[in-house]
């Protein structure tokens, strides 16, 4: 029992540094090993930013260290569920493949460093599926436990970069679409990093909304407030940031909130009240943006300045309107509308596929795809495009029996996808979110690298599936 208790801290505070660990750069401690870096050890002079980011980094290897002597002190790697077994299979296929990576094509963008660090992701996989094996053994743990630890990250996520966003929206001279804020504008970084993207950002937000919406909250009229409140906000930055998926997830979810409900004409009063509030302080906000900024300038005159890398200084337009831009304007007709439509997602999936063809069975490794997409960008030093579809990183990064698996994986779960149908059958909150998550994360895999790298996405699916029922 005192085993089981220590244990149970343990893998707490493991998975709590999992989180910590997101959006961490394997350089942060793989520095050390270049040569002209050597004096980086015996010199005391370190920043704080650089201890914090040397931790975040290395955390996952510590993590995997000492989840493995636990899993086989305690023979815990038996008995577990099967999807983790898939998932776990899936993280060492890709490690094999990345080490056979080295002679191919791969071996043009690479050094040593930048190919040890491509084991970086996988580590940090590994070690929070392994997390998941010993609190699926430790009789007297709470799997809730992981899931409150998750939402507390992504809701300080969602707080400090909205509201870094916001910050930008009012101060900087950028075109009026948050949407279009430039990536690469100096205070778009957290901890010396690039922070989320307004897609990727999106994405939390929706988790976020989702669990809100359908989790009912008996307690006093504060609680209720307090969350009608967070739902409006939540909804209304949804609406501002205009990512496309963001934006028919958010009324997906609306309508799931609907068609589940047992009273409809009282959901249907909520849900109208709800949106009308979003929509108006969307409103509100792009039309009182001007105003405000004036305001802000007038007072503190230094701060209209646009801090951007040179390259993107003349690229700036102070558009007047507030709709995002879809699609290549330099386009037409057919091949404007899909290329608005798709982001250009279609053009990269045909050049995977011509990549996938040459490497079949092997693939090139993980994150192989942000190289061997990006051979322009990369020499222009622009930011890289990801293959953007989970189905074909997993066959670029592992070959086709890494994608038999990651298809056997959603087969496995479909049968308790499909309860997204019967949700009003379903009694307990945390299983409804749970399946409803899942639900848009396999959506989100159609369209984004998702939950095959590590990240917010595939934390939180590991989540949810420990939230409902699955054997």
């Amino acid at each position: 029992m005192a085993i089981n208790r220590k244990l149970n801290f343990l893998i707490t505070i493991l998975f709590t540094g999992i989180w910590l660990s997101v959006g961490s750069d394997p350089y942060d401690y793989l520095k050390i090993l270049e040569t002209k870096n050597l004096l980086f050890l015996n010199n005391l002079n370190l920043k704080l930013i650089d201890i914090v980011n040397f931790c975040r980094a290395i955390f996952p290897l510590i993590a995997l260290i000492i989840c493995s002597i636990i899993i086989f002190k305690f023979n815990f790697f038996t008995k577990q569920k099967l999807f983790l077994y898939i998932l776990l299979t899936i993280q060492i296929i890709q490690i094999l493949t990345t080490f056979l990576s080295q002679e191919t094509i791969m071996s043009n963008y690479e050094n040593t460093i930048d190919h040890i660090g491509r084991y970086h992701w996988l580590i940090s996989s590994i070690a929070t599926i392994m997390i998941f094996m010993i609190a699926n053994r430790l009789n007297s743990f709470d799997m809730k436990n992981f899931f409150y630890i998750s939402i507390f990250f992504l809701f300080l996520m969602v707080v400090w970069f909205t509201g870094k966003i916001f910050i930008d929206f009012y101060l900087l001279s950028a075109s009026k679409p948050m949407y279009h804020l430039s990536v690469n504008r100096e205070s778009a970084a957290f901890l010396g990093h690039d922070m989320p993207r307004i897609t990727g950002l999106s994405r939390s937000i929706i988790i976020l909304y989702v669990i809100l919406l359908f989790f009912n909250l008996k307690q006093k009229k504060i609680y209720n407030l307090t969350k009608y409140f967070l739902l409006l906000f939540l909804g209304a930055c949804v609406l501002l940031f205009q990512s496309k998926y963001s934006i028919v997830t958010f009324f997906l979810v609306n309508l799931i909130y609907f068609l589940s409900s047992s009273d409809k004409k009282a959901t249907i009063k909520f849900l109208v009240v709800l949106l009308s509030f979003q929509f108006f302080t969307t409103f509100a906000i792009y039309q009182t943006r001007d105003f405000v900024k004036n305001i802000i300038e007038k007072n503190i005159p230094n701060l209209n300045t646009l801090n951007l890398k040179n390259a993107d200084k003349n690229k700036i337009k102070d558009e007047s309107f507030y709709l995002r831009k879809f699609g290549d304007a330099s386009k037409e007709g057919y091949d404007y509308v899909k290329d608005a439509i798709s982001s250009g997602r279609l053009q990269l999936w045909k050049d995977a596929y011509e990549h996938i063809l040459n490497r079949p069975f092997l693939g090139y490794g993980s994150m192989s795809d942000r190289a061997i997409l990006n051979e322009k960008r990369l020499k222009n030093q622009v930011l890289v495009n990801p293959v953007s579809n989970a189905f074909l990183y997993s066959v670029i990064s592992g070959g086709i029996l890494c994608l038999i698996l990651f298809i056997i994986f959603w087969l496995l779960l479909l049968r308790k996808i499909l309860n997204i149908f019967k949700l009003q059958q379903i009694s307990s909150q945390y299983e409804k979110i749970g399946i409803i998550i899942i639900v848009l994360l396999s959506l989100r895999c159609l369209i984004e690298n998702s939950m095959m790298l590590f990240g917010v996405d595939f934390l939180i699916i590991l989540n949810s599936l420990h939230l409902k029922r699955v054997k």
